[in-house]
Formats: structure tokens, sequence, C-alpha cells
């Protein structure tokens, strides 16, 4: 299973190709480092705003469950896109958690 920094490089040059501009949280030992424990990586191009959660396919359950308890619980009007990392089609499966 790849590493979370592997799969935000591979998130980050997807998105730069496309020309994104992209932002993530350093990484501090021990501290939660997600925007408010469900984005990994925030992304602008002009006036559009991706907000992103990177994970695995095995994972994508559990993530989408705890971004949608997160956004329902705060009664936040946002969208989150999953991105889930296959290692076997080495591509993105993607899907959007639209908020309140």
């Amino acid at each position: 299973m790849p590493s979370e920094s592997i799969i935000r490089k591979k998130a980050i040059e997807e998105l730069q190709t496309d020309g994104w501009i992209t932002w993530f949280a350093p990484k501090v030992k021990f501290r939660q480092t997600d925007v408010f424990g469900i984005i990994d990586l925030l992304a602008l191009k002009g006036k559009n705003k991706k907000n992103i959660q990177l994970t695995t396919l095995s994972n994508i359950s559990t993530r989408r469950k705890k971004i949608a308890n997160f956004l329902k619980k705060n009664k936040v009007q946002m969208t989150v896109e999953i991105w889930a990392w296959s290692k076997k089609a080495k591509q993105f499966k993607k899907e959007r958690i639209n908020g309140a």
C-alpha cells in the first residue's frame, strides 16, 4: 500500500498538470494536520476550489462516512472530494461529498 506522501505527490502532480495550485499542511509528529480532520489538500484554479481528502480504495468508505458526519454535525455547506488511489489501476477514483 502506498504511503500518504506518495499518494499526495501523485495528486499534486495531476492537479498541477491541469493548472491548479495546491497547498497541504506540513506533517507534525503526533498531531493531526488535516484541515478540520477531513481535508488533506487544497487546490485553487481561477474562481474554482477543491477540498480533497486523499486515501486508498480500501479506506474510501471510512472517509466517506467521516466527511458526511462532519458536514452534517456542523451544518457545513461545502463539497469535499475523496481521491482514492488505486494501485492496480494506477489512478484515482474520485467522488464528491456535499454537505448541508
